[in-house]
């Protein structure tokens, strides 16, 4: 019997391409973001804040990569899914910390692997979610 399986995760090289594109990308829109990366186990591996990003929005951002990470979904995704099931499990997944439906948010997934997901967070959710799919294109990845 088989106990183990390997288990993929984003590499520096992607994490700091992830990072360039999506602070080109703001930067391009006039836009003032915190942009989080996280790894296949939700651990934070790349992080930039820009001068002027509501401080609000850090966590936010932290929350949309962690969401994409664990649900395996976009954001927006998971908010629709949310939003389709009845209150009383509503109210059960509004009690776990951290997950959270707003647009920006997306998991990386590369060759059938969960590698981690990306968050961006401070602009308007379409700004948002615009920084993110582009950093994404940047390494490869085919946004769904």
């Amino acid at each position: 019997m088989e106990i183990a399986s390997s288990r993929a995760t984003l590499n520096i090289d992607a994490t700091e391409t992830l990072l360039r594109a999506a602070t080109a990308r703001a930067r391009e829109l006039g836009a003032c973001v915190h942009i989080a990366i996280m790894d296949s186990a939700a651990d934070l591996v790349g992080w930039i804040s820009f001068d002027g990003a509501p401080r609000i929005a850090a966590h936010t951002a932290r929350c949309k990569a962690f969401t994409a990470v664990n649900t395996g979904m976009s954001t927006r995704q998971w908010g629709t899914y949310v939003d389709s099931i009845p209150s009383s499990e509503q109210r059960i997944i509004h009690g776990i910390e951290g997950y959270i439906g707003a647009d920006g948010g997306y998991p990386i997934v590369h060759a059938g692997h969960l590698l981690g997901g990306i968050g961006v967070s401070g602009a308007s959710q379409e700004i948002d979610a615009d920084c993110a799919r582009v950093a994404l294109v940047a390494i490869g990845v085919t946004v769904g």
